[in-house]
């Protein structure tokens, strides 16, 4: 057998550093960093698996185009990997010059949903070498959550830059109060910051975008082929509500030929176009031109600072134009013809609210009561421990849909299996006793003996019932709704102690609760409407089935609990949603409605 290198603890940190610190893109990350751990022992054929939906696929390997000398893949090798991720590394030594001794590390990478593992070849390494081996390259198991932690750095470092930049640019703008100063204050800001030779601003008129404000420029011809040319590439990027940059940044696909157009007529180095947009539409186009090309961050940095200079831009193009002041002189025009022209606006609106009183105190309209609810459930189930011991594996949370039979959660029963072990061999021990004292026709020790496996038989039976009801498992299909048990693995629980609750999902109903001062209201009330709080764009029909006699005291009073029944269901409703529900009573009129309470107040207060 060969004895590989394997290089110092010292040396490998020293090697991975590189990578914990590579600035590059996650595809050109793994082939580095199997690189750098291929260095660290040598010779060896290092590969980095990727679990892409249950199968593992090879992100990276060294040599690169070199097969890997041992199959990864079939449902051994499966078996391998999740105890290489449950156990977090796994040495499997060599059979021979042939049969390579295998190294696996788990990687870390910060996402608990996705799972890496490195493997390693060492072909013909004695046992202590491949140990020494294991050793070096566990220290290269952070190295990729250092490297996501580093871009994440850097993400929030240019995102604060970004922002930052934004702001000031934003409190520029915020100092002209006109549409078009706004404009020539954003475009020059953005020419001097970014370096650019002209920075234009288009803005919506009609069907089509019209180039408004360029910076280092007060007037300039709209129809000059230029502007007309800058407005087609304006518009090609209100067409994608993407950013366009030509030069085209990489792994876009994006249309850009009115920009290569522009640009080719211009001679501009480099153009990028930058939606503004209001409420998910675009509204305006930056363009911005120079002689360096554009970059994603440079767009990104764009785009922050289009959305915040976006919805003040629109504010003015809205109202700097005073459309309201001639609405309201053409209404005053037409009022003035019916009722005169002296004090036409008082005079109208008398009239308007002598139809709103009549109105409010004649015309009876739908009147519903307020009320909190929540939604009860029939069945609720209470899976307790059957004996002391640990938490062994959690397969359900809060939320998740179980069916009858569902294993749910395993205790523990490695110390029962122990247990039984031992108490089988004393079951056996007895046995033999009592075989030897029959033989011997010693009717004392028989007895005694037969005694004793008996009493060990019930303790081998006692241990067989407690092991059967190890694993906790759903008496019906619902909805698990307490229980969270998945940080609590290996903890001890006590007998009895309430590990799951599942509530059916059939036999659902709605409890609302009803204020005092309302209770007289619904007494002969028969439906009603609730929203939920996760939901209330939709509404689902009650049917009250009874209200409560007795009152209850609640934190906002004394509430009397009025139980209804869905009158639809919905499969996302769980037994604990809550929400506003509306019960529908007689007709009322609208000063009812408006002064009831004031008069109710008043009542109490001033009666003798």
């Amino acid at each position: 057998m060969s004895n590989p290198t394997v290089v110092s603890s010292s040396e490998a940190v020293r090697s991975l550093e590189a990578c914990r610190i590579f600035a590059g893109p996650v595809k050109e990350f793994w082939p580095k960093f199997a690189q750098t751990c291929a260095s660290l022992v040598n010779p060896s054929v290092t590969a980095v698996l990727v679990n892409v939906n249950g199968d593992w696929k090879q992100a990276a390997a060294f040599p690169p185009g070199r097969e890997f000398p041992v199959a990864l893949r079939g449902a051994q090798f499966a078996e391998l990997m999740v105890r290489v991720i449950a156990e977090g590394s796994i040495l499997i030594p060599g059979g021979g010059p042939m049969v390579p001794a295998l190294v696996l590390i788990a990687l870390q990478t910060g996402d608990p949903k996705e799972s890496v593992v490195l493997v390693q070849a060492l072909p013909g390494v004695a046992a202590d070498h491949v140990s020494a081996a294991l050793a070096v390259l566990k220290l290269a198991a952070d190295t990729p959550l250092l490297y996501q932690r580093q871009r994440q750095l850097e993400r929030a470092r240019r995102e604060l830059i970004n922002y930052s930049q934004a702001l000031e640019i934003l409190a520029a703008t915020n100092v002209p109060t006109r549409f078009l100063a706004v404009a020539m204050t954003l475009v020059n800001e953005l020419a001097s910051r970014y370096r650019c030779v002209r920075v234009s601003l288009s803005w919506r008129d009609g069907p089509y975008l019209r180039v408004i404000a360029i910076s280092g420029t007060d007037k300039f011809e709209k129809r000059m082929l230029a502007v007309q040319k800058l407005e087609a590439a304006m518009e090609e990027a209100r067409d994608q509500d993407e950013e366009i940059a030509w030069p085209a940044l990489p792994d876009t696909d994006v249309i850009s030929r009115d920009h290569r157009a522009y640009s080719e007529q211009e001679k501009t180095g480099s153009l990028l176009t930058v939606p503004v947009r209001v409420t998910g539409e675009v509204r305006g186009v930056l363009a911005l031109e120079r002689e360096e090309i554009f970059t994603e961050h440079d767009a990104l940095s764009l785009r922050v600072v289009a959305d915040q200079v976006a919805r003040r831009l629109d504010d003015l193009h809205r109202h700097d134009r005073w459309f309201g002041a001639r609405w309201a002189a053409a209404a005053r025009v037409e009022l003035a013809g019916f009722l005169g022209p002296k004090r036409t606006w008082l005079k109208a609106g008398v009239i308007l609210g002598a139809l709103l009183l009549a109105f409010s105190v004649f015309v009876p309209l739908p009147y519903r009561v307020n009320a909190s609810f929540i939604v009860r459930a029939d069945a609720l189930m209470h899976l307790p421990a059957a004996f002391e011991g640990f938490i062994g594996d959690v397969n359900v949370r809060p939320g998740d849909l179980v069916k009858k039979g569902d294993l749910l959660v395993q205790l523990d029963s490695s110390d029962l299996r122990v247990e039984l072990a031992a108490a089988i061999a004393e079951r056996q021990r007895y046995a033999s006793e009592s075989e030897k004292a029959e033989a011997e026709r010693k009717l004392s020790d028989l007895r005694a003996a037969r005694a004793l496996q008996a009493q060990s038989q019930a303790r081998v039976d006692l241990i067989l019932y407690r092991m059967d009801r190890a694993g906790l498992v759903a008496p019906f299909d619902g909805v698990v709704v307490e229980g969270d048990l998945r940080e609590r693995i290996g903890a001890p629980v006590r007998s009895g102690d309430v590990l799951i609750k599942i509530s059916q999902l059939k036999g659902l109903y709605v409890e609302m609760k009803v204020l005092e001062r309302d209770v007289d209201l619904i007494a002969d009330s028969t439906r009603a409407e609730v929203a939920f709080n996760t939901r209330p764009e939709d509404t689902f029909g009650v049917k009250i089935n009874r209200i409560e006699p007795s009152a209850v005291v609640d934190t906002e009073g004394n509430i009397f609990v009025v139980r209804g029944s869905l009158e639809n269901g919905a499969e996302w409703l769980r037994p604990g949603m809550s929400g506003v529900a509306k019960i529908e009573t007689q007709k009322r009129t609208l000063f009812w409605i408006c002064t009831h309470r004031l008069a109710d107040f008043l009542r109490l207060k001033l009666w003798w």
